[in-house]
């Protein structure tokens, strides 16, 4: 657990805290984060001076932002959208989407999100992509395994976390290939998986626990926790020497110091 300096660097919040943080995301140094309960998506330059993004969203849970600063969300409600945010405009990639929940965009500029499960009253739960603004199922799997949170490799693989990892009991993170279409349990015994971030050059990837722990991976599946005690957590990201963890439970962005690792 060395890979951590077990002090809170930063701790970006209002006086009040937020109201539901979730998903995390980068681009060009900045920090992004959607406020599920507050409906909005902020950004945060490498000071933590904090600017407004896009409000009026409806429950936004994943998040994407590309080398150009375009956001990409999940609105997780049964009737969910997709959308892109462009500056002051918004664009729906897809609509009428069962509870959708992680977003990721591949190298070809296709948009992949998952959606369903139990919270959707569905028996599936999907991984999806959008082909000339059509959504189409590629992956499903029962909704018992809950797929949340998406990252795409340099190779292309899609890498998915499966919420409900602890009931099930054992997979954790599964990886997808696209050009097959088969998928392959990849991380195992991280309980509740709820957020996922790469680095560059892909690995090491870090995961989210629900339950309060960080898990590094390498790139042979194998997880070992790094931060631990935190309270209930929904998404992590790293940008250069700085591991950033939202706590639902207490509205709180926290800002980690990686030791090299």
């Amino acid at each position: 657990m060395d890979s951590i300096i077990y002090n809170i660097l930063v701790i970006i919040m209002a006086v009040t805290g937020y109201s539901g943080p979730d998903g995390l995301a980068s681009s060009g140094g900045r920090l992004f984060a959607a406020i599920e309960s507050e409906g909005t998506v902020i950004s945060f330059d490498s000071s933590g001076s904090e600017t407004l993004e896009y409000s009026g969203l409806m429950s936004p849970e994943g998040i994407f932002v590309n080398s150009t600063g375009d956001i990409f969300v999940t609105e997780d409600t049964s009737q969910g959208r997709i959308l892109m945010i462009k500056g002051s405009d918004i664009e729906v990639i897809a609509s009428s989407v069962g509870c959708p929940e992680g977003v990721a965009v591949d190298m070809s500029g296709t948009v992949w999100f998952t959606s369903g499960g139990f919270e959707a009253g569905e028996m599936f739960s999907s991984l999806w992509k959008v082909n000339a603004g059509v959504p189409e199922r590629v992956f499903s799997v029962l909704s018992i395994f809950s797929l949340s949170d998406i990252e795409i490799g340099n190779s292309g693989i899609i890498y998915i976390c499966s919420e409900s990892a602890g009931i099930t009991g054992h997979v954790s993170v599964l990886s997808f290939d696209p050009l097959l279409e088969t998928a392959e349990p990849f991380v195992m015994n991280v309980p509740y998986c709820e957020g996922i971030c790469m680095t560059d050059g892909d690995f090491p990837m870090y995961l989210a626990s629900e339950e309060g722990t960080v898990f590094r991976v390498d790139s042979t599946g194998a997880a070992v926790p790094v931060v631990e005690g935190l309270e209930s957590i929904e998404d992590v990201e790293v940008i250069g020497d700085s591991l950033f963890v939202t706590e639902d439970g207490t509205g709180l962005i926290l800002r980690f110091a990686l030791n090299g690792q």
